[in-house]
């Protein structure tokens, strides 16, 4: 569970690749606004982009990327925190009403040790952002 814009975020574990410290990321001019850049990862160009501002709320601190790799391509995605790794394999998963959804990027509420996240469509996502960086 992450936390972006103080509300907590969840992707399905198998997304994700790594979780590395906010390095310095390259600005792309004419990006939209929660396109922060490229970022250069061990010699692989990966987008980074803010998940708060993608999501509509105010960005945060920005303490950590979370790496998705999805179909061989690579996602970064800045959060405020990381706050724990949990198996949510018996996790319940409630779907959202669709003004909840936002534009299909939320699969829907997951409820773990912590609270409830919403849990974000990892694939949804990466295509919404690389199809629009």
């Amino acid at each position: 569970m992450v936390v972006a814009g103080e509300q907590r975020f969840a992707w399905e574990l198998g997304a994700i690749k790594e979780i590395v410290p906010t390095p310095v990321v390259t600005r792309l001019p004419g990006a939209p606004a929660w396109v922060l850049g490229l970022l250069n990862l061990r010699g692989r160009v990966v987008t980074v982009v803010d998940l708060a501002v993608r999501m509509g709320l105010p960005s945060g601190v920005g303490a950590s990327i979370v790496v998705l790799e999805l179909d061989g391509r690579m996602l970064g995605v800045r959060v405020d925190e990381v706050r724990s790794v949990a198996n949510a394999e018996d996790a319940t998963v409630e779907p959202v009403e669709a003004a909840r959804a936002a534009d299909g990027l939320v699969a829907g509420m997951v409820r773990l040790t912590e609270g409830t996240a919403s849990l974000v469509d990892a694939r949804a996502f990466a295509r919404s952002v690389l199809v629009t960086a």
